[in-house]
């Protein structure tokens, strides 16, 4: 075990969480897989939140596989999950370190044990500057990195930490931005001169630069490889202009996003002497929507091989609660438990509920509308369905779905539980 998770481990659970049982009134964390529950045979309220661990284990390898064959790095997004349990197995399947986007984030991956740490994003709050800066001073085995994208930035980070009276460098990558996207300087000229004044800091460190290729999505998969590539080709023409340049502190880091276009970036970034840092996230639960359609590219693509091969591991089940037309049920999930940003959720099982029961999978059953509790789904012909049965749904982007739920439980292909995972947001 990479993390300290017993203080997850030993939290008191409260039948109040959604998705779990009277039953889970005061059990530890450590003692849901010793139940014996199973998500078919009534004893928990729906909806609830469920991970096959069969399939999260073998995307969790297999994505992890293809990163290393590439000749890459990865440094998983935390933002996806939130959860430590999940933290520590990506560090023991052989990630490099973990990514986040908040100070919030950071806190909770520190906390953990969590050593290796890319904050990718710009600090610019005076409380969370001082105070990761207390922390790295006070553990000299952490590595906390974050982004710069602006002079104005690089001088207000750099008067805190004098101010603070900070003992180690702050350690930093230059952010090359896309025109008309995120953060990140917007020309490489631009990114060049705040290297350079972060190179003369006494309290700043340049470690690297990076970017953020993942919002360049317009449905064209054909023009926007085309526009990944070249972006890639600007970052890497940063990246060795500043090493000729010897702006450099320690071994240089090159890292993109990599969770919509992860064979591009790891090839597209290949440089003498320096492997490339991907963040992906979201290849831990895959999805049925959004990151799916994008791996079927990475397959057409071919620059790397195959495509690896992940699989939906995050499924929300629901309870059917009223057929007010013979082709369309409600179930009792909607907008708080199911994400909705990059795709509605898709139905991909049913059951009914009993000592027997099993997941069957369904095609085309449309989950076409939601409130806040409710989801609408409209039936093809001749399906037959009970109120009370159960619909499992495949969602689209992880990370808005996780976020929704405190707990999460752990099953195996049986739908028997196996464990609870804490998230933290």
């Amino acid at each position: 075990m990479a993390l300290d998770l017993d203080p997850i481990l030993d939290l008191s659970l409260s039948a109040r969480i959604k998705g779990l049982p009277a039953a889970a009134e005061g059990l530890a964390m450590r003692e849901v897989g010793a139940q014996g529950w199973n998500l078919f045979d009534g004893s928990i309220p729906l909806p609830a939140a469920v991970i096959r661990s069969s399939v999260l284990t073998k995307n969790l390898h297999t994505f992890q596989t293809y990163i290393d064959q590439a000749g890459a790095k990865l440094a998983p997004h935390g933002k996806t999950s939130m959860c430590p349990q999940l933290f520590d197995r990506q560090l023991e399947a052989g990630a490099w370190g973990m990514t986040v986007a908040t100070f919030s984030q950071a806190n909770t991956a520190l906390d953990y044990g969590v050593k290796t740490l890319l904050i990718a994003n710009e600090l610019a709050g005076v409380a969370e500057i001082r105070a990761l800066a207390a922390r790295q001073d006070a553990a000299s085995d952490i590595l906390i990195l974050s982004l710069v994208d602006s002079l104005a930035g690089v001088e207000r980070l750099e008067s805190i930490l004098i101010d603070a009276d900070a003992k180690r460098p702050f350690e930093v990558l230059v952010e090359l931005g896309i025109s008309g996207g995120r953060t990140g300087a917007r020309t490489r000229a631009r990114a060049l001169d705040i290297a350079r004044r972060v190179a003369q800091s006494p309290v700043l460190s340049l470690r690297g630069v990076e970017g953020y290729e993942g919002l360049i999505v317009t449905g064209d998969a054909a023009a926007d490889a085309v526009r990944v590539g070249a972006f890639l080709d600007d970052l890497l023409g940063l990246f060795n202009t500043c090493r000729d340049e010897g702006l450099f502190a320690g071994e240089p880091i090159l890292s993109a996003g990599g969770s919509a276009y992860f064979d591009l970036v790891a090839r597209g970034l290949k440089t003498d002497g320096v492997t490339p840092l991907l963040r992906s996230g979201c290849y831990l639960t895959h999805d049925t929507g959004f990151y799916n359609k994008l791996l079927a590219h990475v397959g057409e693509r071919g620059v790397l091989g195959p495509a690896p091969a992940l699989n939906p591991a995050l499924e929300v089940w629901a309870q059917v609660v009223s057929q007010p037309e013979p082709d369309l049920i409600i179930v009792n999930a909607g907008r708080r438990d199911l994400s909705d940003d990059a795709g509605l959720p898709k139905v991909e099982y049913h059951a009914t509920p009993g000592a027997n029961a099993s997941a069957q999978a369904v095609e085309n059953w449309s989950f076409f509308r939601m409130n806040d509790q409710h989801g609408y789904i409209r039936l093809p012909a001749g399906a037959s369905v009970n109120i009370g049965d159960y619909v499992g749904l495949g969602i689209s982007h992880p990370c808005t779905t996780f976020d929704r739920w405190p707990v999460l439980l752990e099953v195996d292909d049986a739908y028997a539980v196996t464990g609870a995972l804490k998230t933290f947001f």
